[in-house]
């Protein structure tokens, strides 16, 4: 399964040599008179959340990582229906959101894109932003995305992975994929400060 994600990583990366080139910062004209308070990017998708709660995504949709069935050109809404963004992040073919439930309080972590080795946390379709249910009583501070694995920290100070866990990337210890979030317990007693995915590694910040 990973053999064939670099494969296709590497088919991406070749594509790109065709593609037209912006060689300075430019803005987007579809955002001139949108408040924006977070933005992330994947391989070849980008998200954008603004001030409003509104969600908008927009290049690749090759895994659902826009949050829609179809590959429309521009930005568009992604519907999180009875969630409210407060926050986005986004791994190599997926996405992640942290939400305020409506109408109840608390904050959950929504998911959607590429699961090819679990890293959504949860089952349901993939193009349809979903909760991760084995997060529920948790409350959310930060959520990253590698290439296939994804990390959490939440307002225990605590670490949480899923996804694969080639080469111990999850930090649990064993290289064993887990399907749905796992708390590290090596970081127990430790102040979790951050915690971030890269492309096939994780790293952690705690207070000294």
């Amino acid at each position: 399964m990973i053999e064939s994600a670099e494969k296709l990583v590497l088919e991406a990366i070749e594509k790109e040599k065709d593609m037209p080139i912006i060689w300075q910062p430019t803005l987007i004209e579809e955002l001139c008179n949108v408040e924006v308070v977070d933005v992330a990017c994947g391989l070849d998708h980008s998200l954008v959340l603004c001030s409003d709660g509104t969600l908008l995504s927009g290049g690749s949709n090759v895994y659902g990582q826009l949050g829609r069935a179809k590959q429309d050109l521009g930005l568009h809404v992604v519907d999180t229906s009875h969630l409210s963004p407060i926050s986005i992040a986004s791994g190599l073919g997926h996405s992640f959101a942290i939400c305020k439930n409506i109408p109840q309080d608390g904050l959950s972590v929504v998911t959607w894109g590429w699961n090819q080795n679990s890293q959504l946390g949860r089952e349901g379709p993939e193009n349809i932003p979903l909760v991760v249910e084995s997060l529920d009583g948790e409350i959310p501070i930060s959520v990253s995305g590698g290439r296939v694995h994804s990390i959490a920290v939440t307002g225990k100070r605590e670490v949480w992975s899923w996804g694969c866990g080639r080469n111990g990337r999850l930090g649990l210890g064993s290289s064993v994929d887990e399907v749905e979030p796992m708390a590290n317990q090596y970081l127990e007693g430790c102040e979790v400060l951050q915690a971030v995915a890269g492309f096939d590694h994780s790293l952690v910040l705690v207070a000294g």
